[in-house]
């Protein structure tokens, strides 16, 4: 009886130990599981600066969140995503379905860089989705209904700004103000989304806003003086088609139609 007490104090001593280890480490676990798990989704490095988390008043902050470019891509990220702050509700976090009350993204950078035929923005939504239908299967839901969802009552992207890169602009860019970005009650209606599918959402919401930015720059403007741009938008995609005489003129009206055409838009006449 004696070595039976033994043991099980023994194993109780180890569980209180594991537990303290993951609370004293709790935000550099969740650090390195963002990390992980982002590059698993997007197919691009994935970097956070640090993760604070208050588990007395149920708010969490990221900073320092970076995710970079896929495969073909050069510019130093695709998102920098400034400073995070969540709310969540205390009574749901052990339940299978975790509501967020409030996500704030505030002050992101985005870098939207044209080639590869394609667009890194584009890329990435391609991976997550094409993630999220590996996991979720055709139907959109988890093939064992198993793991942890969660419903984010409101969600708010707020200051970003939005770059445009491409090598034939010969490194001059295009930037602009990012508009505010408010999603509501993700994954209310199918009873919670996973972490996956929430990316996929703001992902795209993301995508749709640089596109809204992008296509009010001025782009006439920013390539004069960068000379006959015939051949650098050639090929930089299927459809754009640019005459062989090479104006600047007429190489911008081909841009700017390039990149609506990426963000999946019908480029203006």
């Amino acid at each position: 009886m004696k070595k039976i007490l033994i043991a099980l104090t023994a194993i109780v001593l180890l569980i209180v130990a594991g537990l303290v280890y993951v609370y004293v480490n709790l935000d550099n676990i969740i650090k390195a599981t963002i990390e992980e798990a982002g590059a698993r989704v997007t197919l691009a490095d994935v970097t956070v600066d640090n993760v604070k988390i208050e588990t007395t008043q149920n708010t969490a902050s990221i900073g320092g969140l970076v995710v970079g470019n896929p495969d073909g891509f050069t510019t130093d990220y695709a998102f920098s995503l400034g400073n995070i702050s969540i709310r969540l509700d205390g009574s749901t976090l052990t339940s299978d379905t975790i509501r967020v009350i409030e996500v704030i993204v505030d002050a992101p950078s985005v870098t939207y860089e044209l080639g590869q035929g394609s667009s890194n923005i584009a890329t990435i939504q391609r991976n997550v989705e094409s993630f999220v239908q590996r996991v979720s299967g055709p139907t959109g839901a988890a093939d064992d209904g198993s793991g942890t969802k969660v419903v984010i009552d409101n969600l708010y992207v707020r200051n970003g700004q939005v770059s445009v890169s491409a090598a034939m602009l010969q490194g001059k860019k295009l930037s602009s103000s990012l508009p505010e970005i408010h999603l509501k009650d993700i994954g209310k209606a199918e009873g919670g989304a996973t972490p996956a599918k929430v990316a996929e959402e703001v992902i795209t919401a993301l995508n749709a806003a640089v596109f809204k930015s992008v296509s009010s720059l001025n782009v006439d403007g920013l390539l004069q003086g960068v000379g006959d741009l015939s051949k650098g938008v050639t090929g930089l995609i299927g459809g754009a088609a640019v005459g062989t005489g090479g104006a600047v003129k007429n190489g911008a009206g081909a841009l700017e139609g390039a990149v609506k055409g990426l963000f999946g838009a019908t480029p203006t006449k």
